[in-house]
Formats: structure tokens, sequence, C-alpha cells
């Protein structure tokens, strides 16, 4: 799991308080990881594949274009059919070795995530975090007061939705700076810490626009969800 029963336990309690005092839903979401990102090492395989063979040919280039300025054209030596297949295979060789040698080291996990570019992570997040909201039901809710908060670790990313009855009601901005501190914690090793923060943010808005009545039903569930394996893209 990816959580310690202590910072599972103080998330889903945080939930739990946060609820008493909103007619609102939080929902929790942990993920290892938002996607296996496979893609990532093929792309750098092939660019890098790609772009070897101007650095031999640009050299190549510059020495011929150096004995012409100081040889005269007659100094210029036509190259063989045989060379130039040759040379063409050396190339082609080359090529295929950079590929398969980029793309096995870039598929090592702490590779490939520091290749992958951070608007590609945050695109699968979101993503990703719009999956669980759908799926949680959180567009279900009576006063469409939903809100998700979704977190992928090693991503050091996070996604807040809010369903349409809240984020109607919320001055733009004040979602972001609750990601912005929840990515913080992550970021800082206290992804526990990040959530319950988030969590009485969350709790505090909700509470402020769609305050508590009797009777006050609890219609989601207020455990944390583990996602501990990676999602196929």
């Amino acid at each position: 799991m990816l959580l310690s029963s202590d910072d599972r336990e103080r998330i889903q309690q945080a939930v739990r308080e946060a609820e008493v005092k909103t007619r609102g839903e939080i929902v929790c979401v942990v993920a290892e990881e938002a996607s296996d990102y496979s893609e990532v090492p093929l792309i750098w395989a092939a660019a890098i594949a790609l772009a070897a063979p101007s650095i031999p040919l640009t050299f190549m280039s510059l020495i011929i274009t150096v004995r012409q300025v100081f040889q005269g054209w007659e100094a210029t030596e036509w190259v063989s059919a045989q060379s130039l297949v040759q040379g063409m295979a050396m190339l082609a060789t080359m090529q295929f070795g950079l590929f398969v040698a980029v793309t096995l080291l870039a598929f090592i996990p702490g590779v490939r995530r520091f290749l992958t570019p951070g608007l590609l992570k945050h695109g699968y997040v979101r993503q990703r975090a719009f999956e669980q909201f759908v799926g949680k039901g959180l567009t279900e809710t009576n006063d469409r007061a939903g809100v998700l908060i979704y977190a992928s670790l090693q991503d050091r990313c996070a996604e807040l939705i809010a369903d349409k009855g809240i984020d109607a009601k919320v001055e733009p901005g004040a979602w972001k700076k609750i990601v912005a501190k929840l990515v913080g914690e992550i970021k800082a090793g206290r992804s526990a810490d990040g959530f319950v923060f988030a969590i009485r943010d969350c709790g505090d808005h909700l509470a402020r626009h769609f305050p508590a009545q009797t009777p006050n039903p609890n219609e989601l569930p207020d455990r944390v969800t583990e996602l501990p394996h990676r999602l196929p893209t």
C-alpha cells in the first residue's frame, strides 16, 4: 500500500471531521503514478537515433569545405559507391544501436521519470483524476458539492476537481492554492500532511457555502482510495 495505516486513518479522520460541518462530500485518491509513460522511452530513443547521424555528417561536411577553400576544387575526391554504401551501413547500425540502448536506459523507472516532461505528467494526472471523479459518483451528490483530491506520488502532481455546485461559489484560484500546498508536502515527503491540509481547506469552503443540515447523510465513503499499480495508458 502507498500509505501507512496511521496516515490512512489520519486522512479518513480529516474527511469525517470536515464533512460534519457540510452537506458536501470529499473523496481522496492516492496513486503511485498516473501512467506507465511507455511512450516516453520510445520517443527519446527515436529522437536521439534520428539526430545522431547529423554529427558525423556535419563533421565530414566541414572537412570537405575546408579542403575546398584551402586546396581548391581539384582537391575534392569523389567518394566511391562502395565507400558510400559502407558509410550508410555504419550510420544505420549506429542508429539501431542507439535506439536499443536509449530505450533500455530510459525504461529504468528513475530515468524515465526524469525524462518525462512535466506537462505530460500533469495531463495524465488530470485525466486520471477526472476518471476517478466520475467513477466515485461525485457528479451524483444531492447538492453537486463533491470535491475530489487526487495525488500521484511518483509524478509529484495533484489535481482537485470540484463539482459545479461548489465550484461556482468558490473564488477563482482557491483550488490552485490548495493543490500547490498539497504538492509541496508531497515533494517534502509528507503526503499525509498534505492531504489533511487540503481536506481541511476544502471542508472550510464547503461549510461556508453548503453548511450541514439535519439530517446530513454521508453520501460517499470517507475511506481514501489507494492505487499502487500503474494504470494502463
